[in-house]
Formats: structure tokens, sequence, C-alpha cells
């Protein structure tokens, strides 16, 4: 079967999910809904790997799609190694975050809504994924727009909820503007949007012209788009609140998939992208991952510190790809997939735990309540810290290594702020997951280092316990008297008992946040299979990994240490910390109290004036031409009538009139001719005579 055909099922299968589901969401059990979603993702992880797996590979596969005068536009699918790799991801992370929502979701009254939009949005990152033009891929980026929409004011019954998704949808559209701007643009220049013919006359250009203003605005307009869908600043202040959507959509779609399909967008596009749009990138990125890591070091809500966290993330690979890094950004938005999915669905599973509370300072001691979720958030925040053994170490530092190296080659020192900040903020993002950890997982006197090492010896007893109970089976007094001796420690069967949905998709998560995954070496990226398909450059400041260890494992010991000087001085009724700094990057320096005085409050004071000035002057104006063109109708109607038509039908009667005078005479009688002929000879006399 044909690549095109294979992708042209999914599609169906998922279109079939949302429409069927939202047809029978209320006629059908939990359970068969779930199952039929769950199917359906199952199979498209199937093609995926499948497609990946067979000789499928490349160039585009293009159908007619409509003509504008001499102008053919056309259905272009682009298969290669980046459609293989996103068209894998955003399908197998769905299919967890859906076996998640099994449990976390049961009972719901929405429950077949809910899963009905996560087969419309798997579609329509999907479409983004396979585009080959950018039409094409215009038109799923915004149906993933409306995707967003609905799923994060899915509980509608809350204002906050809908003023999130409302937020959402409109800030994004700010971005698609200058998006839709640079399709336009692109088309004019180019003459075409199939993006292989873009990039291969892109590459054909001389190097005055490939970064010329007319490249340039381009580009950043282009960014635009990725600014707002992929939350970098000032268009992030839209994911915060998009946290008002069940968890496992902040999983999926602000975490692993949608924010990255801004990301995904830049690297198609990326040969196109003038020297620069890549230094404002870049510039931007360092921004909003400093923005993002400040706002997350102080917050309580669990999700809202994670959504400040991916604002952060994103901001490191747009600093990536701005840095000419465009792989190595690409390696980090796949690591960062797996363990920011694994986070939020861990700390659904906390709030779910907690009867959805969601404030870390009423948390605490739940490794002993839910140890499982304990490991597995555990083992993601590690990642996310870039602690060496897990995937978040090797693709941030790779990303470290590469700006370092950009900013070698720049003509002044200046240039390094960029990687120095990228640097500082990986410390930051290790920091805030400590204290996050320890607020919701610890007791305000453990020990971190102490639990984590007792932990693993523990483990490791109880499964050794395990092999030597099979292999000495003969040594039955001896085992029962040692699991008599440590019956107040818990089995590795028991803790396994306790997986569940929720559990077992965040295990899957936490497994791919192993470094092992991507590289059996841990602490060499290039070593990584993932490098083994894109290219990768190697670098000269490899030494800037070992920094960024020290960095990180720097956060982790003041996370430790300042939260547990922060839990004697925790007010649960406090709204936010005091201090000014504090509170500013509490409230994300208050951007969108800056927007809310800048942009909407005027157009609110300026709206009732327009609407004024709309209903005085210009529907009077208009109503008076219309009553005036009433009036002149009315004066043409009684015109036409009164006159003309009376004109017309008095010449009419006149004319029958004389006809039927005229008729008279042609009787066939001789008489009747000749006194005709007699009058008409005396009518000429006297008309003579009177001459």
């Amino acid at each position: 079967m044909s690549a095109e055909r294979v992708i042209l099922i999914n599609l169906l299968l998922y279109l079939f999910g949302f429409s069927f589901l939202l047809y029978k969401r209320n006629k059908l059990s939990e359970q068969s809904i779930a199952l039929l979603s769950i199917t359906f993702n199952f199979i498209g992880v199937l093609f995926s790997m499948g497609i990946r797996l067979s000789d499928i590979y490349g160039d585009v596969i293009t159908y007619p799609w409509f003509s504008v005068g001499d102008k053919a536009f056309t259905i272009d699918i682009l298969l290669n190694d980046l459609t293989f790799l996103m068209y894998f991801l955003v399908q197998f992370i769905a299919l967890w975050v859906q076996v998640f929502s099994m449990q976390y979701m049961k009972g719901d009254p929405s429950f077949g809504r809910y899963y009905a939009y996560i087969n419309l949005f798997i579609l329509a990152m999907i479409g983004i994924i396979i585009s080959g033009n950018l039409l094409m891929i215009f038109m799923f980026w915004e149906l993933v727009g409306l995707c967003s929409y609905l799923l994060v004011g899915f509980w509608y019954e809350k204002k906050s909820a809908t003023n999130a998704a409302i937020k959402a949808f409109l800030v994004n559209r700010v971005g698609d503007i200058g998006f839709f701007i640079a399709i336009l643009l692109i088309y004019r220049f180019f003459g075409t949007l199939d993006i292989s013919l873009i990039i291969e006359k892109a590459q054909k250009l001389s190097p005055e012209i490939a970064n010329s203003p007319i490249l340039t605005t381009m580009g950043l307009l282009l960014f635009c788009g990725c600014m707002a869908k992929s939350a970098q600043l000032p268009l992030q202040v839209w994911l915060p609140d998009a946290m008002e959507g069940p968890t496992p959509v902040s999983a999926l779609i602000h975490a692993a998939t949608m924010v990255a399909a801004g990301i995904f967008l830049m690297a198609r596009v990326y040969p196109i992208l003038s020297l620069d749009t890549l230094l404002v990138m870049a510039i931007v990125g360092m921004l909003t991952m400093l923005f993002g890591a400040c706002s997350a070091l102080i917050q309580y809500d669990i999700k809202k510190l994670l959504a400040f966290s991916t604002i952060s993330q994103l901001g490191l690979m747009v600093v990536g790809i701005g840095v000419g890094a465009v792989n190595t950004a690409l390696f980090h938005l796949v690591t960062h997939a797996f363990f920011k999915a694994g986070l939020f669905l861990s700390a659904g599973a906390v709030i779910h735990h907690l009867h959805h509370e969601q404030d870390m300072r009423k948390m605490g001691n739940l490794r002993k309540e839910i140890p499982i979720i304990y490991y597995t958030y555990t083992i993601c925040a590690a990642a996310l810290a870039g602690i060496p053994f897990f995937s978040g170490f090797l693709s941030k530092d790779a990303i470290l290594v590469a700006a370092f190296e950009w900013a070698s080659h720049q003509p002044k020192q200046v240039y390094f702020i960029i990687p120095a900040v990228c640097l500082v903020v990986s410390g930051m993002s290790a920091y805030y997951m400590m204290r996050q950890v320890f607020l919701v997982f610890l007791e305000r006197e453990d020990n971190p280092l102490e639990l984590i090492s007792s932990s693993a010896v523990s483990i490791y007893k109880n499964v050794a316990k395990r092999i030597e109970g099979i292999v000495n089976v003969e040594d039955d007094e001896e085992r029962r008297v040692a699991e008599k001796e440590h019956a107040d420690e818990i089995s590795l069967i028991d803790f396994l008992s306790t997986v569940g949905p929720m559990e077992l998709a965040s295990i899957v998560m936490a497994v791919a946040s192993i470094g092992f995954v991507f590289s059996l070496n841990p602490f060499s990226a290039e070593s990584s299979w993932f490098f083994g398909i894109f290219h990768h450059e190697p670098k000269s400041y490899q030494w800037v990994a070992y920094i960024a260890i020290l960095v990180s494992l720097n956060g982790i010991l003041l996370g430790y240490i300042f939260t547990k000087e922060e839990t004697y001085r925790i007010d649960n009724k406090q709204v936010e910390p005091k201090g000014e700094i504090s509170k500013l990057i509490f409230h994300n320096f208050y951007l969108n109290e800056l927007y809310q005085t800048v942009f909407v409050k005027p157009l609110l004071w300026i709206g009732p004036k327009i609407n004024y000035f709309d209903r005085k002057i210009i529907d009077a104006a208009v109503n008076m031409v219309a009553n005036l063109t009433v009036i002149f109708s009315s004066m043409n109607s009684w015109f036409e009538k009164a006159v003309i038509d009376n004109f017309i039908n008095y010449t009419a009667t006149t004319t029958g009139k004389i006809g039927s005078y005229t008729r008279q005479i042609q009787n066939g009688k001789a008489q009747s001719y000749l006194i005709t002929i007699f009058v008409c000879l005396v009518l000429i006399m006297i008309l003579l005579m009177l001459k």
C-alpha cells in the first residue's frame, strides 16, 4: 500500500472517530468510547511505524486541487525524516494521553465530546505534519487553533475556562495574521507555495538577495505564527491561562504537540530564513526562556509552573533554530515532548488524587500515597532539569554547546550573552523543578538525596529477593523469615498492583525520558539514534556540557535549600508572594495587565464611541439615503403611472379608434372608394388654397 493511502486512511479514521463519537456521545458507554478512540489511535501508531520502517521516502506527492486563472494549486504531501518523526511522535503521545484520560475523565458528563475533540486535534496535527505547501499548513494550523479553543474551554460552565479559550484563540489569531501575510509575500516572490520548490529556489539566491529586507520580512512574518502557537514573547500570555482545560489536554496540546507546531514550521522553512531573521529568533527565544523561567520560580499552581516551564523550553528551541542548530532544536522538541507530557500526566494524577486541588502549598508527602507517580514525576523532572542519564541532559546541553559555538563565530563578544543566559536558565529550571518535587511529594523535613538513594535500594532489594526466591526454592523457611522481617516494606508486586491507566501512561513517558532510550552513551548526544538520522556537526565547545551539569546540580541544591526555608513561612491563604520583584515575576511581568491597558481597555473605551457614531451618524446617513431612495422611487412610480402609462395608453386608444375608422373605408364597395377619393381631393385643394 502506498504511503499516501496509508496517511489518507489514517486521517479518515480520526475524522470518523470525531464524527461518530460526537454523534453518539450520549448513547455509548464511557468504556466503549475510550476503547474505540484508543483503537483508532493505536492503528495510527502502527501506521506511523510501518511507514518509517518501509522503503517509502521522499519527495512530494502532488494532487491537483483548484485553479485561479492560469495558477494551479495542489495538495502536496511531503515525506521526509522530519515528517516521519513528528507523525509518530504526535500519535504515540496522544495514545497514552487517551489511556490516561480513561481514568482521569471518568464520570465526566461530556466524556464522549472530550474524546471526539481529541480525534479532531490529532487529525489537524497530522495535517500540519504531512503538508507540503504553506496553504495546506495554514488551513490545518487554523484547525489546530479551533481544537485548542474547544479543549481549553471544554468545561465551559466555568467562566475562567471560557475566558482562557477566548484569550488563546484571539492571541493566536494575532500571530496567524502575520503568518498569512507571509504566505502571500512568499507566493508573490517565489511564485509557488510548495515548500520543496521554495527551498530549492531560495538556495539558488545570491547572498545579497538571501539576506535582503524582503526575505527578512517574510521570515519575521512566518515567525509571528511561531510566536503565537509556540508561546514566544510577547504572545506567550495565553499559555498559562490555557491550563483551565483538562490536564490531559495540557499534556497533549500545550506541552508536547500543538505548541511544538511553531518550532516544526520554522524548521520546515529554515532555508529561506535570513541571517537577520535568525538573530531576531535567537534574541526572542532567549528572552522568552528567561521570562518563562523567572515566572516559574515562585508559582504555587502545579500546572501553571509547568506551563511557564514549557514557555521557557520552547524559547530554548527557538534559540536553537536561531543559532543554526535546527536538528538539535528538533532533538530537544522530541525529548521535551516526552518528559513534559510525563510531568503534566503525573501532575494530573496528583490533582486527581487530591480531588482537583492544584495549590502546591496544600500538598506534601505524596510520595507515600502515590509512589509510582512520585517516581515518574521525579524522572521527568530530572530530564527537564538537565541531569545526566536523562534525555533532557542530551538535548538541552546540545543546544547550549551549539549556542556557544555560534557566538564564537560572531563579530562581537556581546553575542555570548545569548548562550550565557541559556546556561543560567538551565540552572533555574533545575531550581524550580526541585522546588516543585519538594512541595508536592516530600515531607517538609525530608532529605531528597537520602529518599532517592533509599528508594533505589529498596526497589533493588525487592527485585533481588524475588529473583533469589525463584532460584532458591528450597529455602522456603528462610524466605518466610526474611519476608516477615521486611513486612513493613512495600513489595514489588504490591507496588505494581497499584498501576492503573494513569500510572501506566506516566510510566511510559518516564521511561521515554531516560537518556539510554536515545543514546547508549548518556553523556554524548552525538551518539544518539536521533543524530544518526538527522545530520549533526561536531562542536568544539563540548566542555560547556560539563559546566551545565554543575549548574543544574547547583540549581537542585539551591532549590532544596530555599524551598525548605520557604516551607517555614508558607501561607496557604496568601494569593501572591510578598515583595515587588516577586510579584512582578509571579504575574508574568504584568504582561496581561500591560495588554489590558494598551490594547483591551482602549478598545473597550472606544467601542461604545464607535457604536454611537455608527448608530447616530453612519446609520442615520444610511437611513436617510434609504428614505430618499424610497421617496424618489415613489415619485418615479407615480410619474410612470400617471404620465407615461397614461400617455402610452391614450396613444394606443387613439390609434385604435383611427384604425377602426379607416377600416370602414376598406369595405369592398366602389362607392366608398370614390367618395374617399373625392374627399381627399377636396382637402388637398383646400390646403393648396390656404398656402
